[in-house]
């Protein structure tokens, strides 16, 4: 099937006939309060049965039963006789169509064409027929572009957009609900609206890197398809101060609001806001195509209505509508007082105008009446409402008990909750309780209010009672947390206060208070957080004998903190975890398994993220995890060429069974818990029992053998290789009785679906193929069934969910939830959504711009945090594990592992001595020449400056001067032709330069994926840069002009290299191919083939015609610059050749490789000269220093070696501090043995 043909739009839906009326729910409320009014008076309270309803109004039971019903329709006649039966008058908005009454929001959610995201119910709404008719003429009639609904707080805005995009939503193709509550930065808001319309289009939805390109497509959509968009809680965004005017930040949505109203296209913008925007005020005109409608209140008896929903109350029609009209008609207000009332006055509204007379109860707005609400409640309701403030989203009642302090709170919480929703302060939906937006920002203004008085007055009730932030929260609630939350409590600080250190020392203060008190709650971990948020260097402090909860101190330097004594549960800490390689997740969905590229498993839950255990025993990557289907049991493999088996609950390993002579990629159990199979690179599958017996050694495959799945009913295995086959095994014989071909390349990753019906692959072309089963064939017998294309690089690996239809990993692919979704990860950095019926890619995650090694999927649903859906895990390249929701692809946590490794080192090109800059080299000794290295520390976002005395050739240690850059990801450097800058590539797609001397640094956006290398020209002003993106490009340092744009490679680009006259650029590529190019033209001069895996490492020889090359395959070549002849192949590190240098005699080349090795090789004879090891991880980076005497190699376990290059002796190590060196954690309580290990390995000491 073509993939990249566009989809057809959705037909219309054929409209069908509907006879009769139903009761609307205004009219259903009337009926039920005059219905139950006469059982009190007639009935003491029983019920009134149809048969009684049939004696009274003569209406047969069936007329009766449908109207009941509300989505059968009547005659309009037969509702008027109900109505005169209990004394009421039938008007037209007692009634409505069927169809109308059927178009619930609910009924809705599941349309693909509309996406209600976090709309409001309206199944309990009350009349607005004028105001619903006219944004009818307006919007269906008039085909408005605009229409702004404006009002107070409260008045029912969001209510009535609701209610009227489902009356016209049969006019538009497409519904998109936006709430701008949470003040999304207009970038955000594009990105989502195209995660929703490009789908439907049936475009790949690669979404433009800018916002002017995001614009561009919004708006090509608007005009291609009638949309319906709806923009609730604008007034967020609005200034306040200056009416109509955006918060600075926010100026592109009235932009957006000038393109919609001024540009042609067939869709709709419906606004919500407090204040009309100023773009709206200058647009609208009664011919013109933007309109605005300023709401009003409720009339008397739409406003009696509301209460009548809170119970019965007693009043007469004046005193009623002396009442409602007092409120001004607000449906929030109302239902407030109406609360008040029951709760009072027993219902009697005599009673409230009585006091209303008085001058109690003077309503000047919805804040005056929600402050008097608020005020009367008790302090227990008060702290509940923070809570529900602090968690901005829907939840359940057990997670609000899980955070109160105190037993005996604990206890109350369900009838305080109860309380709340009886005053109308809370929400609830599905079981779930909210705040709505007003009562949500008030009350979290009284919370920051409360928080900043009790700071000043050192008096910490609320700081104590409650967390300002959760760190256990989804990604996207803890980031609202510290915007909505702490963010304004530090800007309040700062104004009260004169300067951080002013506020930094009163944080202090109150700390060591809390010590002497000792009392369990939150303080002290919101005054740590408080002083993060602030960036106070926190190293050296005490923060002995405390109850530190919630404390995110992740990415936080801790050198030499004291938390003797104290109690850190539920505070984050960062994890060892280096590159994440493998996962899995235990069959009930509880804990997930992590293999990682140090040789370490690591088990989390799921639900808390906490680290639960950590096994060692791997040597290198760990590149194969799976739970037996009992989950007792965990297998693992990896380049040690071993298989382990774990016992989940106490980490015993089991056994240990070698054999393959190569790397392990893939593991996986039988059904029936009998076998083990195993794929490696030394182009075998092996069949293991479970003592860790071989059975069968599977022989034909030419190429690795990247994955291995079995067959949920029969003794059959699936493996994929690189050699581009499938090969279908019996596992009982070790025969072979199949081969599946279909890929032009590699294949990655195999898998079954659950009914074994149908088997996926993903292969190194980037495409995924399904294969179907023949009925009544037997088991062994695929047919290809279906393509799936859009990945722009390797399909690493693929599952199916627990349904048939789903799968699950490409360089992954999971199926997800629902039997049509599959969810693939790639070397192009994306995970991808795909409907397998029709093989569309559906969606892209956010957030995920680097590659997923592996993905796993729960295999039952309510796996999630909240009980609900599946959870997606991905394990990716940036060294961080994510947790997704699914099936809406939302971010629920992300871990992030901290490994400080030396990932690359470089020399200054020139030297400086102590008297041309006394302040950095002081110590060198005056007149002493000096050059500078630096090193990166990938983890970090850091630079490492040290000095480097070349007539002594010593390394200071540790480094002199350090350059940080905070949430960046630095892999690669380069120091320019004059020293004085140093480039350095970004994750984000951008170029970091950086002055030496002043830390200062320049930042501009030059690829649309992540840039892996930078490289200056050794002459001239020139950068090259190679990206995820495939290019090159050469820049203009001075003015960031892209010079040249280098395309070729069909793969990601980890090399660069410029030849010494700066003439020629040579980039090396995963497509294990290098390419030549002219730097002044562009130019390819040549492809050099001959690697049989990526290129990860390339260097040109000081004076010859000669390129050196490391990879994958474990090789380093030699080539022949002119000809692209391979001159020698040097063989002899045992896993992938990470870098390599030519010593500037050319006589001698380094090489360090994940094998943990570095070598030196005579580069004439291409003999070993040197082995050396020493550095407990992998090498990332090989240096010579200027006169060629020492080599220096940079490694992840965070060292750099001093090597002497003619005898290979280590002569010195040079080290950073780790993240949470010599942190103290005698004492401490809260924290498993697991993170106590994992504190140690990140330099936390016990003394």
């Amino acid at each position: 099937m073509d993939t990249n043909a566009k989809k057809s739009k959705r037909s219309g839906v054929a409209s069908t006939r509907v006879r009769g009326v139903t009761l609307s729910p205004h009219g259903w409320q009337r009926f039920q309060a005059a219905k139950q009014q006469a059982e009190s008076e007639e009935a003491w309270g029983k019920r009134f049965t149809q048969e009684d309803l049939n004696e009274r109004t003569g209406l047969s039971l069936n007329t009766l039963a449908r109207i009941l019903n509300r989505e059968l329709g009547v005659d309009r006649q037969s509702l008027e006789i109900l109505f005169q039966a209990f004394g009421l008058e039938l008007t037209k908005a007692d009634y409505a169509p069927p169809v109308t009454a059927s178009k619930t929001l609910e009924s809705q959610r599941e349309d693909p064409q509309q996406d209600w995201d976090n709309a409001v119910d309206t199944s309990v709404f009350y009349g607005r027929e004028t105001e619903l008719a006219q944004l009818w003429q307006w919007v269906v009639a008039e085909r408005c572009r605009v229409v702004g609904l404006l009002g107070l707080g409260g008045i029912g805005k969001s209510t009535i957009a609701v209610k009227a995009a489902l009356q016209m939503q049969s006019d538009f193709e497409v519904v998109v609900w936006r709430s701008l509550a949470n003040a999304p930065f207009f970038d955000d808001l594009l990105t989502s609206l195209l995660k929703f319309l490009m789908p439907l289009q049936g475009d790949d939805p690669i979404i433009p890197t800018t916002v002017d390109g995001k614009l561009s497509k919004v708006m090509e959509y608007l005009r291609s398809q009638r949309c319906l968009l709806i923009l609730d809680n604008a007034e967020t965004i609005l200034h306040g101060e200056q009416v109509g005017q955006w918060q600075s930040g926010y100026e592109a949505y009235g932009q957006f609001l000038r393109t919609l109203g001024e540009t042609s296209h067939q869709s709709c913008c419906l606004l919500t806001s407090r204040e009309k925007p100023r773009e709206i005020a200058m647009l609208e005109g009664e011919q013109s195509v933007v309109r605005s409608l300023s709401l009003s209140g409720l009339t008397p008896d739409d406003g009696r209505a509301i209460f009548q929903q809170k119970g019965a109350f007693t009043g007469s029609q004046a005193e009623w509508q002396t009442l409602v009209n007092h409120y001004g008609g607000n449906p929030l207000a109302l239902k407030l007082v109406a609360s008040a009332t029951q709760d009072l006055f027993d219902g009697s509204v005599a009673e409230v105008l009585s006091y209303l007379e008085q001058g109690v109860f003077v309503f000047e707005d919805i804040r005056d009446l929600l402050a008097r609400q608020f005020n009367r409640l008790s302090i227990e309701e008060q702290k509940i409402l923070y809570w529900f403030a602090i968690h901005r989203e829907p939840v359940a009642i057990a997670e609000i008990r899980e955070n109160v302090i105190g037993a005996a709170l604990q206890q109350t919480v369900p009838q305080q909750v109860n309380s709340l929703l009886r005053r109308s302060l809370l929400e609830k939906t599905d079981g779930l309780f909210f705040l709505q937006p007003v009562v949500l920002e008030y009350v979290t203004e009284r919370l920051i209010q409360q928080v900043c008085t009790e700071f000043t007055t050192r008096q910490l009730g609320v700081w104590q009672s409650h967390s300002l932030i959760r760190v256990q929260a989804k990604d996207y609630i803890l980031k609202m947390q510290l915007r909505f939350i702490v963010q304004p409590v530090i800007e309040w600080l700062l104004s009260a206060y004169r300067n951080v250190s002013e506020v930094e020392n009163r944080a202090r203060l109150l700390l060591t208070q809390q010590r002497s008190e000792y009392e369990a709650g939150y303080a002290a971990g919101n005054l740590i957080n408080l002083l993060v948020q602030l960036k106070v260097d926190l190293q050296g402090s005490d923060f002995s004998e405390l109850v530190v909860r919630q404390a995110d101190l992740r990415q936080i330097s801790l050198v030499g903190v004291n938390f003797q004594n104290s109690d850190l549960a539920t505070s984050l800490f960062s994890e060892t975890l280096g590159v994440p390689t493998s996962v899995d997740i235990s069959p009930d969905g509880q804990v997930f398994a992590v293999g990682d590229i140090n040789g370490f498993v690591y088990l989390w839950n799921v639900a808390s993220h906490q680290l639960i255990a950590t096994f060692e025993g791997h040597r290198g990557g760990v590149w194969a995890v799976a739970f037996s289907p009992d989950g007792t049991t965990l297998a693992s493999g990896g380049n040690d060429a071993t298989v382990r088996l774990w016992d989940v609950q106490s980490g015993q390993c089991l056994w240990i069974s070698p054999g393959h002579t190569s790397r392990i990629w893939s593991l996986n159990f039988s059904a029936n818990r009998q076998w083990l199979a195993s794929g490696s690179d030394d182009q075998t599958a092996r069949v293991w029992n479970l003592q860790g017996d071989c059975l069968h050694v599977l022989k034909g495959h030419t190429k690795n053998v990247y994955s291995v799945h079995f067959s949920p009913n029969h003794p059959i295995l699936a493996s994929g290789s690189k050699d581009a086959s499938i090969r279908i095994w019996d596992v009982e014989t070790g025969k072979c009785l199949n081969v599946l071909q279909g890929h032009s390349s590699g294949i990655r990753c195999v898998r079954y679906s659950p009914d074994g019906q149908r088997l996926a692959s993903g292969g190194l072309d980037g495409c995924i193929q399904l294969w179907i089963h023949p009925p009544n064939s037997k088991t062994h017998l695929f047919n290809p069934e279906l393509s799936l294309r859009g990945h722009t690089n390797w399909v690493r690996n693929i599952v199916f969910s627990p349904k048939s239809d789903t799968l699950d990993w490409v360089r992954n692919i999971v199926f997800g939830p629902e039997s049509d979704t599959l969810v693939s990860s790639s070397d192009d950095g994306t995970l991808r959504l795909w409907n397998v019926q029709d093989g569309y890619c559906t969606n892209i995650l956010g957030e995920q711009t680097v590659s997923a090694l592996a993905l796993a999927i729960s295999a039952v649903r309510g796996a999630s945090p909240e009980g609900f859906g599946q959870v997606l895990i991905s394990a990716n390249q940036d060294r961080t594990v994510r947790l997704w929701q699914m099936p809406s692809g939302q971010s629920l946590k992300t871990l992030s592992g901290y490994t400080y490794g030396e990932h690359a080192l470089s020399f200054s090109p020139v030297t400086v001595t102590a008297a041309q800059n006394q302040n950095d080299f002081a110590s060198a000794g005056t007149g002493s020449p000096n050059q500078l290295l630096a090193s990166s520390s990938s983890q970090t976002g850091t630079i490492h400056l040290w000095q480097w005395q070349v007539d002594r050739e010593l390394l200071s240690s540790p480094p002199y001067k350090t350059l940080y850059r905070e949430n960046s990801l630095i892999s690669n450097l380069s120091f320019s032709p004059d020293g004085q800058t140093i480039a350095t590539n970004g994750e984000d797609g951008s170029i970091f330069v950086w002055d030496v001397q002043t830390g200062q640094g320049d930042r501009w956006i030059a690829h649309d994926a992540p840039v892996l290398a930078v490289l200056f020209n050794p002459v001239g002003q020139t950068l090259a840069s190679s990206s995820r993106d495939r290019t090159v490009r050469l820049w203009d340092v001075q003015t960031h002009q892209c010079l040249h744009v280098l395309q070729g490679h069909q793969s990601s680009m980890r090399a660069i290299a410029f030849d010494p006259q700066g003439r020629t650029l040579a980039s090396g590529s995963y497509d294990q191919t290098i390419r030549l190019w002219d730097v002044q033209t562009g130019e390819c001069l040549r492809v050099i083939e001959g690697h049989k895996g990526g290129v990860y490492a390339l260097a040109f020889h000081p004076t010859e015609p000669i390129l050196a090359s490391g990879s994958f395959d474990q090789t380093i070549r030699l080539w022949d610059v002119q000809s692209g002849a391979c001159l020698r192949t040097l063989q002899g590190h045992t896993s992938i050749a990470f870098t390599i240098a030519i010593s500037p005699d050319g006589q001698t080349i380094a090489s360090g490789s994940d094998d943990q090795t570095v070598r030196l090789w005579n580069l004439k004879t291409g003999e070993c000269l040197h082995v050396m090891g020493g550095q407990a991880s992998w090498i990332a980076s090989v240096v010579f220093s200027p006169d060629g005497q020492i080599l220096l190699s940079g490694s992840f376990d965070r060292t750099i070696k001093l090597w002497d290059v003619a005898t290979g002796r280590c002569i010195k190590t040079a080290k950073g501090d780790r993240l949470y060196e010599g942190m103290n954690i005698q004492g401490t309580t809260g924290l498993t043995n697991a993170q106590k290990t994992t504190l140690r390995a990140l330099g936390a000491i016990s003394r």
